[in-house]
Formats: C-alpha cells, sequence, structure tokens
C-alpha cells in the first residue's frame, strides 16, 4: 500500500496538546529576534515558546510572511474554490439532487486531477480523504450531513404528494419572478432522457390458425442500444446521441442516422458520464443558450451520470453558458419525466414494426448495429 493510500485508511490518531502558545506572544518573541537582534534560544526562553516553532517563525517573517497561529497541512483547495464549492452543495439541493459524502469526494478529486493541484488523496479511490471533508464541513457552518431531514422526501420510495410538491416549488421558482413574470419561455425548457433499443424486438400479436400450437415469429439476436433523445416544451427536439456497446465507435454505424445525430461507444451500451459530459457539449452546440436573451432550463433524471458529474456542473454554472439545472425527484419520472409519457412509448412501438418490416424485407438476415441508426 502506498504512504498516501496508508493516510486515508489508518484511523486518525491525536497528538496530544499542541501550540500551546498565544499569537501575540509569539509576534512580540519574533520581533526580539529581528529588530531587538536577540538570540531566538533567549527568546524562546523569555517567552515561554517552543525553540523550533520560533525558529520557524523568524524564517517565514524574515521573508516578509506572517506568524499566524495555523494548524495542519496547509488547504488543497484555495478559499475561493471552497466557497464556490460551498454553494454548488447548496444549489444541487435546493434542486433536487443533493450529493452524499462520497460523491462531494470523487467530486473533488476530480477537480484537483483536473486543474493539476497537488494533493494527497488516495488515487487508488479516486476520492478525497473522510478528513478532509470534516475539516470542510467544519470551516463551512452553512453545510451539514442531515440524515433524516434534508434527504428523507429524496429517498422516500414511489410517487408522493410531497416529492411533487417540493419539485414544482423548485421549478416555479425557476419559471417565474415573485411578480409573476415568467424568466424561462417554453421554447427554453427542454427534457433530456435515454432509452434502451433492443434489436431482438418483443413479438406482437398475429393472425394464426386456431388451436394449441404454438405461434413464432423472427426475432434478431443483437445487442440492444442507447438513445439519448431531448426535446423541448415547444417540440423541438435535439439531433439525438446512439450509444453503441463497442469499445470503439464504427463510423459507418451512424449511415442512416437522423440529421446531426452523433454516435458514442461504451463497453456496456449505456451511458456513462464521459458520454453524458460529450451529449451536454452537443446540446450547448444545437440550443446555443448564450446567445439566447433568457436562459435556458434542462431537465433530467437523477442518474450518477448527470447528478455527479463535475465537467456538466462546471459548464453549466458558467454565465456565459446561461443553462440551469433541475432533476426530477426520484422514483418520479415515469409520471413527470415528459419524454417517458409522451414519446419513448411511441417511439418503440414504432421502432418495433419497423425491425420487423426490415425482417421481413431480408429474409435470413438479422438487424446488427449498422442498420440500428437508419
Amino acid at each position: 500500500m502506498l504512504p498516501g493510500d496508508l493516510l486515508q485508511e489508518m484511523p486518525y490518531k491525536s497528538k496530544g496538546l499542541r501550540a500551546q502558545w498565544e499569537e501575540i506572544t509569539m509576534k512580540r518573541a519574533v520581533n526580539a529576534v529581528i529588530v531587538n537582534m536577540k538570540f531566538v534560544k533567549a527568546a524562546a526562553r523569555e517567552y515561554g515558546l517552543p525553540l523550533e516553532t520560533l525558529r520557524r517563525k523568524v524564517i517565514v517573517a524574515r521573508q516578509c510572511g506572517g506568524v499566524e497561529k495555523k494548524l495542519g497541512r496547509p488547504p488543497i483547495l484555495p478559499e475561493e474554490a471552497l466557497e464556490e464549492l460551498s454553494q454548488i452543495l447548496r444549489d444541487m439541493e435546493s434542486r433536487l439532487y443533493g450529493l452524499t459524502p462520497a460523491d462531494v469526494r470523487r467530486v473533488v478529486f476530480k477537480y484537483v486531477e483536473k486543474n493539476g493541484i497537488a494533493h494527497y488523496f488516495n488515487k487508488n479511490m479516486q476520492m478525497a480523504g473522510r478528513y478532509w471533508l470534516e475539516g470542510f464541513l467544519a470551516r463551512h457552518r452553512e453545510l451539514s450531513v442531515r440524515q433524516a431531514e434534508s434527504v428523507s422526501i429524496q429517498r422516500a420510495i414511489g410517487f408522493n404528494k410531497p416529492k411533487v410538491d417540493n419539485f414544482y416549488s423548485i421549478l416555479k421558482a425557476l419559471l417565474f419572478d415573485e411578480s409573476g413574470r415568467q424568466l424561462i419561455p417554453p421554447g427554453n425548457m427542454f427534457n433530456v432522457d435515454e432509452s434502451g433499443f433492443t434489436v431482438c424486438q418483443a413479438p406482437g400479436k398475429i393472425i394464426s390458425a386456431k388451436g394449441k400450437h404454438s405461434v413464432g415469429q423472427i426475432t434478431s439476436a443483437e445487442k440492444g442500444k442507447t438513445a439519448v433523445c431531448c426535446a423541448s416544451a415547444t417540440g423541438v427536439f435535439i439531433p439525438p446521441m446512439l450509444i453503441f456497446p463497442r469499445v470503439r465507435l464504427n463510423p459507418s454505424m451512424m449511415n442512416g442516422a437522423p440529421s446531426g445525430a452523433i454516435g458514442e461507444a461504451s463497453k456496456s451500451g449505456w451511458i456513462t458520464e464521459e458520454i453524458f459530459t460529450k451529449w451536454f457539449e452537443h446540446f450547448l452546440k444545437v440550443v446555443e443558450p448564450n446567445s439566447r436573451s433568457e436562459k435556458v432550463l434542462l431537465l433530467m433524471d437523477g442518474h450518477s451520470s448527470h447528478t455527479g458529474n463535475l465537467h456538466v456542473i462546471e459548464k453549466a454554472r458558467r454565465p456565459t453558458n446561461n443553462v440551469e439545472l433541475l432533476i426530477f425527484p426520484s422514483h418520479s419520472t415515469h409520471r413527470l419525466q415528459p419524454l417517458n409519457l409522451s414519446f419513448f412509448k411511441t417511439l418503440n412501438t414504432r421502432y418495433n414494426s419497423e425491425i420487423v418490416s426490415w425482417l421481413r424485407s431480408h429474409p435470413g438476415r438479422r438487424v446488427t448495429g449498422y442498420e440500428i441508426a437508419a
């Protein structure tokens, strides 16, 4: 195990009382050494200070530094970044996708790695340390880890009135100001969601002879794909992203795809944090929220690739991008997500019909990843 790993895993042990001296006393002793030319050892004895501590403070003071009383390691993140992190956590909690302590530690690790900041975090776990988080919360009293009160609605299982009321109150605050003036028009409200599309379609009902004999229908056997679809409240669709279960995407797989669609590959065929970041960049390019006079609102579910995605959060928060994010409450997208209610079911039904027609027109062949886009 590496030394940095040991720091993360070993229990904290108190070293007893430390820094039992007053800051004003240290300043007087440093002044006596530098101004009055007193020996460090004599000044330490006269003022009752630790010799090595006074020696270090004198060196720092001679380099135009201060003699403030500071314990522990120097902070990894600058104070401005910590204040911004605090604000992000409060904003995310108010938008129904508050991060767990583990999520925060992962996001902080990604931030320091992305910005090339030196740190002692565990690179195997790719998380900031537990004691770092405790120190962060101790310095930012406006935050706390609250088990029952702050997350009870988010953890409630099922579709219930408190969660829905809370969601719509947040949505209303984003859409209208206190006087009732609309801040975000319907054309700037977008919903994004993913759906799986298998080429082994579910057989539908067919007409056959009466009797107890089995009835069959040809299906394909290729693995399914994921489509990331997005539409505005006025019915404007963003060209979709198709995700194929491949290590690398063959460009010919996008032959016949809807105009402007983009393709990606992942081993599982499902969306990942990296792929969703690419989709969000595609969204910004198509929608161009920075050229609109009002903000753009993007609603999505609480998948981990959305809520724990530092890159997307940062891009959305930039004033130049002009985007607000809002997460649907858990276990409610089947009732609140417009794409689930009015789009995907119809799309899947029509999609299955197209597969059946294709198999009939191409006897002896099966649908593969090269036909699915068309």
